[in-house]
């Protein structure tokens, strides 16, 4: 198999830097020719799957809502290029430019999602050639529309307005071809009606590819897309376009699963006697099968994660005192949570500050050591994943939006989530006087059990993209404060310099002037 994936991942090499289709065009299909389903599963998993060894998808995503802060500040490393945090905390229109010159590692995440979409695109091509069963060819052809949909749903909501806000302003490319196309349109950024088009229509081939399948073959814990992680991205996409009905109903097929059940907090120990007989705090992992709550795991730990743990468990040269991480849960998050939710014990990790104390870190949710409580990264582990109580979220969202008799479900729903997540002495089933004061519950709701999966910025931008403030700490007795104000431009990340520059059809995102401190 590594033979075979060394070959195809020659086939589609990216050309050189001065061609305009950088990050979109193969040099040659012709190297490797796939016979049989098999030879395209496999070219599937090695070109097209987010695999957790894979890294350039997220590293500085996770630096922008208001989930997060800057921590107490400490004496910073020798070499230490703040710059490389500061131009995403602080929503820089030339973060990109920033990043690099302070030795940020690979940020171009525009390069990395078409580097897997021109995987997904050469088996969708490649697919008509092939001789095998008609089950065989279906599994590839499913999982291929469905990462494809997956890929260009991330994309857009980086790069591309809201739908929510101007479904014709400009997206991204739509590159749906393996190999060289007959014009240069497909360079050119299409509008996010028409990306939201095209992933529509990917995720519904998905689901139709599925259900051509017996049922036992449309979802198994093979870290694989399914038909439920596809209706689930189907009730994700219609929820952004506000199309409510679609949303829920599609939510719903995904609470129904029986394949699939919320997890009761209330069955994960505070506390947990390890290897070295010390107790230890437990925190729940949810990007594996072992939670009953996973559809599909994705993504990398150190890739989704990294920006907020750096530093921690190293000792500082210049000061002699053990590091912390730059950032930790921001204040307003912590205190949107009760003080009796059990999501506050097992999802928000909490860390040595290095100075004896301990700090509420910015991640949660995955594999964590026992030692300084920072996320693991052996094999087999990954940092995301798609989870039923999204689902449940969705669906309580778009009864919500949908007003009427849609109230009485929304909150049958909710309370059905937080049944779990509250001890049963505690738990009071949750009731509202009105429509908008459901609708800003399900919101808050959405921020408390979705904390640093990935939703809190995409939500925020489809919510009226509100202002925030982030605070950095210049030294140790000045602070700076940068504010992404209401329907800022930069709520649209730009376009990486490196993707301007590989392809002359790319329009850049309107940017705003230099962000200074206040």
């Amino acid at each position: 198999m590594k033979k075979l994936l060394n070959i195809f991942a020659m086939s589609v090499a990216l050309v050189s830097a001065t061609s305009c289709g950088d990050f979109l065009e193969p040099n040659s299909t012709s190297e490797f020719v796939p016979k049989d389903a098999v030879s395209l599963n496999e070219l599937l998993l090695g070109e097209a799957y987010q695999r957790n060894d894979m890294t350039g998808f997220n590293i500085f995503l996770n630096l922008l809502d208001d989930d997060i802060e800057a921590a107490p500040y400490q004496t910073p490393t020798d070499g230490f290029e703040a710059e490389k945090y500061l131009a995403a905390f602080t929503w820089q229109p030339d973060m990109f430019e920033m990043m690099e010159e302070a030795a940020a590692g690979h940020t171009n995440i525009y390069q990395s999602y078409y580097e897997v979409i021109l995987g997904a695109n050469a088996v969708i091509d490649y697919i008509p050639n092939v001789v095998d069963t008609e089950d065989n060819i279906n599994k590839v052809k499913a999982q291929a529309y469905a990462l494809r949909g997956f890929y260009y749903f991330n994309l857009v909501n980086i790069f591309g307005a809201p739908y929510s806000s101007d479904s014709t302003a400009l997206g991204v490319p739509l590159k749906l071809q393996s190999g060289i196309e007959p014009s240069d349109d497909y360079l050119k950024r299409k509008t996010v009606g028409e990306v939201y088009a095209q992933i529509l229509s990917d995720l519904h081939t998905a689901e139709a590819t599925y259900l051509e399948l017996p049922e036992s073959e449309q979802w198994s814990d093979n870290y694989r897309t399914s038909l439920p992680m596809v209706q689930l991205m189907l009730s994700r996409t219609y929820l952004y376009m506000e199309r409510w009905e679609e949303a829920a109903r599609y939510a719903k097929m995904v609470m129904n699963d029986n394949r699939f059940k919320l997890v009761d907090l209330n069955d994960v120990p505070f506390e947990e006697l390890n290897t070295d007989g010390q107790y230890v705090r437990t925190y729940i992992n949810m990007p594996t099968y072992k939670c009953s709550e996973t559809i599909w795991p994705y993504g990398n730990v150190t890739d989704m994660f990294k920006w907020g743990y750096d530093y921690a468990n190293t000792t500082s040269s210049i000061s002699g005192q053990k590091m912390h991480a730059y950032f930790q849960a921001s204040q307003s998050l912590l205190d949107s949570y009760l003080d009796w939710d059990l999501r506050l014990t097992h999802y928000i990790v909490h860390a040595p500050d290095g100075q004896g104390g301990e700090m509420p870190m910015a991640f949660g949710k995955v594999n964590i050591g026992t030692t300084y409580y920072l996320p693991l990264t052996a094999t087999g582990t990954f940092g995301r994943c798609l989870r039923l109580s999204e689902a449940y979220l969705n669906y309580a969202e778009a009864m919500a939006m949908l007003g009427g008799s849609g109230d009485d479900e929304a909150t049958a729903a909710l309370n059905t989530l937080l049944e779990k997540r509250f001890d049963p002495e505690d738990f009071e089933e949750v009731e509202f006087d009105s429509n908008s004061d459901l609708v800003q519950f399900v919101r808050e709701e959405r921020r408390r059990e979705l904390c640093y999966e990935g939703h809190r910025w995409f939500d925020l931008r489809r919510w009226g993209m509100p202002a925030i403030t982030h605070t950095w700490h210049d030294n140790e007795s000045q602070s700076s404060n940068y504010t992404l104000q209401e329907g800022d431009l930069l709520y649209t990340i730009p376009i990486p310099d490196e993707a301007l520059q590989s392809n002359a059809s790319l329009v850049q995102n309107e940017l705003p002037g230099k962000r200074t401190a206040q």
